[in-house]
């Protein structure tokens, strides 16, 4: 009997020895695919792109009507906000890139630092928008890390650590949202500016947002009505009053 066991011995070492040489060429496998960059060209912007993101919303919430955001300006406009140099110790993304499409998942590609390691990544996106609160979400789903599929677990630490201190925006699990609200004060009045519709076409994106029209003459109508605004008009009449007097002697 003793004999049998020590003849077991040997098989059974060599048996391990296979596992962990397997798990070892496995791990060192997932590694390098992590580690491989082939989509550069995918998250570079190259043509320096249009930084006029800001300028067609605010023409377009003139008076509330439809209006297109191309993806050179939507781009350009997250890169500026949202990217940032790789700096010791903290993490976030230094290229972002959504490419936008017919009746299909948006694109992003992006390159990303997490201590201190640089890693590509590619994912596909559905966008949607509460019209009560005007929260713009982005699921992120089918994931990759270099050429290595990732979990959603995974996915969901990273977009935790390249989020952090990053103003409006939030993680719950694979969804980046942020509120697409912006309130203007003019002594005690707002002017609340938010979109309302933002859907993905090719190449660009459709929006709406309310009438930054009606909304200012929401606010003049109320200052004209309040007591400083008739104080203020009722000064401006006699100015006017006293002008056209003067003129006729």
């Amino acid at each position: 009997m003793a004999k049998k066991k020590i003849r077991k011995a040997p098989i059974i070492i060599a048996i391990v020895i296979l596992i962990s040489a397997a798990l070892c060429i496995f791990i060192c496998r997932c590694i390098s695919l992590a580690f491989t960059d082939n989509i550069e060209d995918k998250y570079t912007i190259t043509d320096g792109g249009d930084n006029t993101f800001l300028k067609t919303i605010l023409v377009g919430a003139a008076f509330g009507k439809e209006f297109e955001v191309s993806e050179s300006e939507f781009n350009t406009y997250i890169n500026e906000k949202y990217c940032t140099e790789p700096e010791e110790g903290k993490s976030g993304p230094d290229h972002i890139r959504f490419y936008f499409h017919d009746n299909a998942p948006a694109e992003m590609y992006a390159r990303i630092f997490i201590k201190n390691f640089r890693l590509a990544v590619r994912t596909k996106v559905d966008f949607s928008i509460d019209g009560e609160t005007n929260v713009i979400s982005a699921r992120l789903y089918d994931a990759y890390v270099g050429e290595l599929a990732i979990p959603d677990n995974i996915l969901s630490y990273i977009l935790s650590r390249i989020s952090e201190d990053r103003e409006h925006l939030t993680v719950s699990g694979t969804v980046l949202s942020i509120t697409a609200k912006y309130t203007y004060e003019i002594r005690d009045y707002d002017i609340d500016l938010y979109i309302m519709n933002f859907k993905p076409a090719e190449g660009k994106i459709i929006c709406k947002t309310n009438s930054l029209t009606g909304q200012a003459l929401k606010a003049a109508g109320e200052y004209i009505t309040s007591d400083e605004g008739r104080e203020a008009l009722s000064g401006i009449y006699n100015k006017i009053k006293d002008k056209v007097t003067s003129w006729f002697g």
